[in-house]
This record gives structure tokens, sequence and C-alpha cells, in this order.
């Protein structure tokens, strides 16, 4: 887990490559490098975060035997241990997975990509074809940013390096209004900075002769396009294989791992799969973020995961009196809107594994957006069972429902008609789009559409939220909260065989009886305790809600009243007055729109008005 920085061309100095390097230091501070190749305009820059052979063999860029090929890398390909021995004719001089990289390359050349199990964002120059080939993993895990400046071809890892380049920060009205008329963020090539972007994932980018091609090297719909017909038992089976193969790959390490562990399903089964795949009486340090509030702390819920090694647990308290300070110093390094109160607290949690000398963290992050976790997703699931004349199967479903609310038979009745559900993921509406004023709502007066490959509503819906909508944002924000303290995130149900098999499996293996992950949970019987595994998903995690109408409110106020909010003509400010006072008073119950006004301002003061100090 690194940081990754360049530029090709001709014109730019040295001390630009150095200012990448420098403002990126926090995503590896065990070494930089820099390589330099004049007649052909090429600087590479690196940042490294030692995981993985920590000796200086490891440091980069690093080049092949030959010096004809030179690659800076960010991530982990966590099967080059296989690789490395099928490529056993490679004369290699370390015991990176870095290296491994070259060595495919010089095999496989662009198709390298398609043998790697991992998360990664890499650049390599061939000197002998004189062309830059990069690359991001299937589901844009880690980052890779780009931009055009002055004839030259610049890249990182994260934008404020494209910026430290001399690229000049201008805000990108379209990504802002889709932002705040639609909710929408990261779910394009596009950022909120005006001509900088970001590489689709699964993509790879070639530059050759002063001119990028991109290409697709892994497209999900084709690869899970026939149903498979299994038993719940022998998908349960094969999905905790997949699941227990993909944990024991990303269990490899040089440095010390530890456990985001909160109260939900997804980490406390990972948790029961790591602690299985540990030696007896290992030792291993689990994270918890808490908000001193017993309505959404889970603390207690995650002490009921059971295991055989030694765990210490640690807990992160975020005080509300922190939260301001702490929202600026996020913003410096997730460079866009983020989710509020959650994202905090995880940022702050990630100060503690710093603190405790944990280098490398599993999370349990995607198993929603594969297997229906939040309930939005059943008027999809029952609609498809409905045009499928499955009526008998649709009434024991609903039969087995706890209740079926009104805004479900609504939004099936809508996705009928043809016309998409915009609802936050505990189904409840989150937009205040009348509070932006009408110039900028006509930016965004149609709302983008998204690619429907699967034949029925469900699949397309998890597509949708796994590769351009919900998915993409929390993996940006995971990857800066994380790398701002310099701890590497690995993210096991996002591998790559996972995700495909679980696109292959019918709607009624993800959602049974109303609840959705279906098969995780009949996977996990007899793993977990029923508390834990038949546990409903928690539609609110944080006390965002009342901290932004009570302790917050303070700075709320200011940035509402403030001279440049009303300058930046982008609200109908006394609407926004009136619908915060309102909201402040007890109306509604999802904050998101709140936070959107705070995230936007204070994005503008930062980076556009320069205005706040860098944290």
């Amino acid at each position: 887990m690194c940081g990754i920085a360049g530029i090709v061309g001709r014109g730019w100095q040295l001390e630009q490559l150095k200012s990448m390097v420098s403002i990126q230091r926090h995503r590896g501070p065990d070494a930089t490098g820099t390589y330099t190749d004049d007649a052909a305009g090429v600087g590479l820059g690196h940042n490294r975060l030692s995981i993985i052979d920590l000796s200086r063999a490891g440091q980069q860029p690093m080049a092949n035997r030959a010096g004809t090929a030179r690659v800076v890398f960010n991530g982990e390909i966590y099967n080059y241990l296989e690789l490395r021995r099928e490529l056993n004719d490679y004369p290699y001089q370390s015991h990176t997975d870095t290296e491994v990289i070259l060595a495919a390359y010089e095999r496989w050349g662009e198709s390298c990509v398609e043998h790697f199990i991992g998360m990664f964002a890499f650049a390599l120059w061939d000197d002998r074809r004189q062309l830059l080939f990069c690359a991001r993993d299937r589901l844009g895990i880690k980052p890779f940013h780009y931009a055009w400046h002055n004839g030259c071809f610049l890249f990182s890892s994260e934008i404020k390096a494209i910026l430290a380049a001399g690229f000049p920060a201008q805000p990108n009205m379209q990504s802002w209004t889709d932002y705040l008329v639609h909710g929408l963020y990261d779910h394009s090539t596009e950022t909120f900075f005006s001509g900088v972007h970001s590489l689709s994932p699964g993509h790879t980018l070639k530059l050759e002769n002063g001119q990028e091609s991109i290409r697709c090297y892994w497209d999900l719909p084709n690869l899970s396009s026939e149903t498979v017909a299994l038993t719940d038992d022998e998908a349960a089976a094969q999905f905790l294989d997949l699941l227990t193969d993909s944990v024991r790959l990303r269990l490899r390490s040089d440095v010390p791992l530890g456990v985001n562990l909160s109260g939900g399903l997804d980490s406390a089964s990972l948790m029961v799969i790591v602690d299985s795949l540990l030696p007896d009486h290992s030792e291993l340090k689990t994270f918890t973020a808490v908000f001193g509030d017993p309505n959404y702390d889970e603390c207690d819920f995650a002490s009921r995961v059971p295991g055989h090694s030694h765990w210490s647990r640690h807990l992160q308290q975020l005080d509300e009196t922190a939260v301001w300070d702490l929202a600026l110093e996020a913003l410096h390094h997730q460079e866009a809107p983020y989710g509020g109160i959650a994202t905090l607290a995880y940022h702050h949690l990630h100060r503690l594994a710093h603190d405790s000398d944990v280098t490398v963290l599993l999370e349990g992050q995607g198993v929603d957006e594969m297997l229906a976790g939040y309930n939005y997703f059943r008027p999809y699931h029952y609609l498809d069972m409905l045009e499928q004349g499955r009526w008998q199967a649709l009434r024991c479903e609903l039969a087995a429902c706890e209740a079926v609310g009104d805004w479900e038979l609504k939004a099936m009745r809508q996705l009928r008609s043809g016309n998409g559900l915009n609802v936050y993921q505990d189904g409840t509406s989150h937009l205040q789009a009348h509070c932006v004023l009408p110039d900028v709502r006509k930016l965004a007066c149609h709302r983008p559409q998204f690619p429907q490959p699967f034949k029925d509503h469900l699949n397309n819906a998890l597509y949708r939220d796994l590769r351009y909508t919900k998915l993409p944002r929390v993996l940006r924000m995971n990857d800066r909260l994380s790398m701002a303290f310099s701890r590497e995130l690995r993210e096991p149900y996002l591998d790559h065989r996972l995700v495909e098999f679980a696109f292959r499996l019918p709607g009624h293996q993800k959602i049974r009886a109303g609840q959705g992950k279906f098969l995780l949970r009949s996977a996990m019987a007899g793993r977990l305790p029923d508390s834990v595994a038949a546990a409903k998903k928690r539609a609110v995690v944080t006390p965002q809600r009342e901290w932004l109408r009570t302790f917050l409110r303070p700075q709320v106020e200011e940035i509402i009243h403030s001279r440049s909010f009303v300058e930046r003509e982008l609200f109908d400010v006394k609407k926004v007055q009136s619908t915060y006072t309102k909201f402040c008073a007890g109306e509604g119950e999802n904050a998101f729109f709140v936070w959107q006004w705070v995230n936007t301002e204070l994005w503008w003061r930062m980076f556009i008005d320069q205005r706040i100090a860098v944290p």
C-alpha cells in the first residue's frame, strides 16, 4: 500500500514531481523514490508503506533486471506467491509482489492484469515500446487519478498531488450538481475538480505517442451472465470456500494485522473466518468505533463473536466536541464530499490502529452490494418474482416478512413504470433539491442513467450500487481515511471471484423472508450465534441526525448564514435556512442533506478559496 505519482511529456520540472511525492507522504512514510528519463520525458514517483519484503529490495520505482521497464505500484497482489511459482524463469531480485507485476508484464504484456487477485493501481513505463501502461483493480479499491496539464500527462493516487504539480483547482460543476440534486458522487470518471479524472475500475490506460487509450479488462455482466442452479446448502458451501480462500490470501503480510470489527454480520463473519485460519492462541487486535451512546454503539454486539485466538479489543470513541476539527482534517484527505459522522468515526479509528502499531487491517466491505443487504433492494426482488409469474413464491415471501411497508409497494409501482428509485440505504428520502438554485438544478435536469445488463431487476440494482453509485464512494472514503494514517485496508469480500459467483446466484438466495444477505447467513449457520447471524441490518449506525440538530448546530448555522455560502450561488439560502430550522425542530429523519451543505461549503473554502489551512 503506497502512493504513486508521475508525469509524462515535455517541459515539466523535477520540482513538480518532487512536490507530488512530498504531498502524498502519508500514504507511504517508509521510503520515497523517483525515476526520471529526460530523453523520454518520463518521471515516476513513489511513497512506500512496507508490507511485503521490508528490505530495501522492495523500494520503488522498481526496474526489471534489464532496466527496460519500471513500475510504481499501490496495493497488493495477493496471489503473488502462486504467480511467482508460475513465472519461475524470471530473475527475481526481491520477495515482493511488486516484482511479480514486472515478471507478469514480461510474460503476458498488457493482459497481465487478468492474472492478478488483488487491489492495485500501478503505472509501468516500458522503455522498449516507449509507452506508459496503467491499470486499476477490478472493483476500484485503489485509486488512480489523472489529468492533462501544459501538454503533460499527470497521474497520482490522490488529487492533491496533481494540484501540487501546478494543475489549477477548479470545481467541476456537473459533478457538484449531480451530488446536490441527485445525491450521486464517485459515479463516473469525473471528479469534483474540473479536468481531473479517475480511471474506471477494471480498466487499463495506455499512453503512447501522447495519446491515451483505455480498455476494459473485467466485464462483470459478461462473466456472470448465466445463473447457477445450486441448492441453498451447495451455494452456501461454495460461497464459504471462496471467502475462506480470499481471507487466506489477505492474511499474507510481513507486518502486524488487525480487523475492523463492528457489530454487523459482515465483519463478524469475516472475524470468524480469520480466527479459523490463525494458529491456536494467536494474538489479534480488533478495532471498533463507538459514540458513547447505547443507541448506536456496537461493542456489546461485537463481543458476541466467538473465537479461539486471543483477541485484544480496542475501542475508539468519537466525541461530538472533536467532530468539527476532525471534519476539516478528513476533508483534506478525502478531497471530495464524504458520508459524515460514520466516515469521521472510521477516520478516527485508524488513528488508533496507527498508535497500536497495526499496519494492515481487514474489513467487511461489499456484502450489501453483492447480497442485497439494504432495504431498498427488496422491491426489485419482489418485482422480479411478479414479472416471472412466480406468484406462489411471492406470496410465501411476503407472508414470511414481518411487515411490507407502503413504500415498498409504491416502489414496485414506480419501478414497473420505468422510473428508478433514489432513496437512502434505509429506504428514506435524503435529498432537498428544492434548496438548490434553479439555474444550478438545470445542469442536473436529467439524472444519470446506469447500464442494466442483467436479465433481472435485482442484479441490475446490485450492479448499479457495486459499479457506479454506492461502493465507489465508500471505497474512495475508506482508502483516504486509512491512508491518512498509513494503514493498509484489505477487503476480502471484494475478491473478484467471490463477486462473480454472487452475481450468478438467483435472487431468492440473496433475499429470503424480507432479509438480505441470506447466503452469508446460511454459510455462517452454526459458526455465529443466532443473535448475530439473524440480526437485521441496522438502518442508522451513527448519531449524525441528533448531533446536527444539537452539538453541531452552531457550526452549521455559521455555514448557512455565511457570506461565502450566499455568494457561491449554489443554494437558495432562505430555503436552506428554513429547511434547517424545520429539521432542528424534529422534521424528517435523514440528515444527509444537511451534511451536503456542510461538505460543499467546506470543500470550496479549502480547495478553491484556500481559506482553510491544511490540518
